[in-house]
């Protein structure tokens, strides 16, 4: 029991700690925003933007998905604890990294008249994509520092790293965009990739290994795992980008831009507000998955327990969202964003799906099943999309939340029967009950909304809020002792 407690702890404690940094990285974008806005105007903005996109869509090719990849061989060789082991998998991950950076300062410096005359209309702006091309550099090596610091656990150091490499590149950007308005755009942008990986690599001097001699034919072939892998990742984001620009121009030209945009801000919604949870799935649960994997036994009991945990997490998450929807839009945009409410009551229905097709997607990532993985991705969004356009077609905006839930229901399931007959894995009881729990207290919110309207509906909301949040409360305490994790907090602070 002693063992699962910590297990649990650990996993809440990875959940906390991610979801705080994804919120600190919201604050700095809002303040960066915020400031460029102030001292550059739009037109710097558009500028800034036009060159952070095409930089990422070349990053997204050249860094053939090996900082993702190389997670799982960097956990494996960390839960081995072979010293050896570790630091020759780094060494081969390392000088990968070199490859992908020299391949993404190649690609743009080939391309950048192509890439000027294409976001910009013209050859004026090639020296400067010449330029940012060194940030694929320092770009690369901060990657590698953060996927070694996740492979190796070091979440302290970690979140350190998200949180002062934010500080110090808002710091050093703005009296750049001070002094040099929309001339200071390209300096603001290679300076932060510096700055963030001087900051990086203060952290990685803090996780020491010891120095092996690979010649390059053996880092080549060591290596093939982790591209392979990568590949397979770059291509499924690359297929998520390509059905999200699909649905999007098909609602652009079926219904309206005002649609998409109502689209576009009720998701972002949803997902800025779930995202700590995801976020720190791919941190802490991928690498600890990775590392077990091995071990049927562990691996099932990881996979069972960080299931509960989500959705005991995103049950209290996800209906303070239901019963602040109206609010939350309001303040975070307008009141004529309110047409997208809808929309996002739907959509929060399939997130307890999305989470639990989360968790089990890990399995076969973590396995090494590329393959298979990049059968049921492509088959998924595949399957989102045609849900989508079709719902939307017939039923508008809100036709899109109802078709997240079905996708996603579907989707879960073939997963898990999947998972199931390749792996012998299945669910304990207790998973199964916390998710219909979840979904009918999170149907029951809706539900209110739609029979009683507002304001008749924020009295039974809030019933039900403190009823979920009390049976959540109840199932973490069973798991790891709220009471005990209080007073050690209390203490912390007092000592202090």
């Amino acid at each position: 029991m002693a063992t699962k407690a910590t297990n649990y702890k650990s996993i809440f404690k990875a959940t906390s700690i991610f979801g705080g940094v994804q919120v600190f990285n919201i604050l700095i974008t809002l303040i960066r925003g915020k400031a460029v806005a102030l001292l550059i105007g739009t037109a710097g903005m558009g500028l800034n933007g036009l060159f952070l996109s095409s930089l990422n869509l070349i990053k997204s090719i050249s860094s053939l998905g090996i900082t993702e990849s190389a997670v799982r061989d960097i956990s494996k060789a960390h839960a081995s604890e072979d010293s050896h082991h570790i630091a020759k998998t780094f060494t081969v991950f390392k000088r990968w990294i070199w490859i992908t950076a020299i391949l993404g300062i190649v690609i743009t410096v080939c391309f950048s008249p192509l890439l000027s005359r294409f976001s910009f209309n013209s050859y004026e702006h090639t020296l400067d994509y010449i330029w940012l091309s060194v940030t694929f550099v320092f770009g690369a090596l901060t990657g590698g520092i953060y996927t070694l610091l996740r492979g190796t656990r070091q979440l302290k150091y970690l979140a350190q790293a998200n949180i002062f490499g934010g500080i110090v590149g808002l710091v050093v950007a703005l009296p750049i965009f001070y002094f040099y308005g929309m001339k200071g755009v390209v300096p603001a942008i290679i300076i932060t990739a510096f700055v963030n990986y001087l900051v990086s690599l203060y952290f990685k001097s803090k996780v020491h290994f010891e120095t092996v001699n690979i010649d390059w034919k053996e880092t080549l072939a060591l290596g093939k795992p982790m591209v392979r892998l990568g590949i397979s990742l770059t291509f499924i984001n690359l297929l998520a980008a390509f059905v999200a620009f699909v649905l999007s121009a098909f609602i652009s030209k079926t219904g309206s831009l005002s649609d998409v945009g109502l689209y576009n801000a009720g998701l972002a919604i949803v997902d800025g507000y779930v995202g700590m949870v995801f976020t720190a799935m791919a941190t802490d649960y991928f690498p600890r998955l990775s590392g077990l994997i091995n071990d049927d036994t562990k691996w099932k009991q990881l996979v069972n327990e960080q299931a509960e945990l989500v959705l005991i997490i995103l049950s209290m998450v996800l209906v303070l969202l239901i019963s602040t929807t109206p609010l939350l839009i309001r303040i975070l945009l307008s009141k004529e964003f309110l047409s997208a409410q809808d929309f996002i009551l739907w959509a929060v229905l399939a997130i307890p799906l999305k989470g639990v097709t989360w968790v089990l997607g890990f399995i076969i990532l973590a396995k090494g099943d590329n393959k298979l993985f990049l059968m049921v991705e492509t088959f998924s969004n595949l399957l989102v999309l045609g849900f989508n356009l079709l719902f939307y077609f017939y039923f508008g905006l809100t036709g899109l939340g109802i078709s997240l839930l079905i996708s996603y229901a579907i989707v879960t399931t073939l997963i898990l029967g999947i998972i199931k007959a390749k792996y012998e894995f299945q669910f304990f009881k207790a998973v199964y009950l916390i998710f219909f729990i979840s979904m009918i207290s999170l149907s029951l919110c809706i539900g209110s909304i739609y029979v009683l309207g507002y304001p008749n509906a924020y009295f039974l909301e809030a019933l039900i809020v403190i009823a979920t949040c009390t049976f959540s409360l109840y199932e973490l305490n069973k798991r790891m002792n709220l009471k005990e994790i209080v007073v050690k907090l209390k203490s912390k602070i007092s000592s202090k």
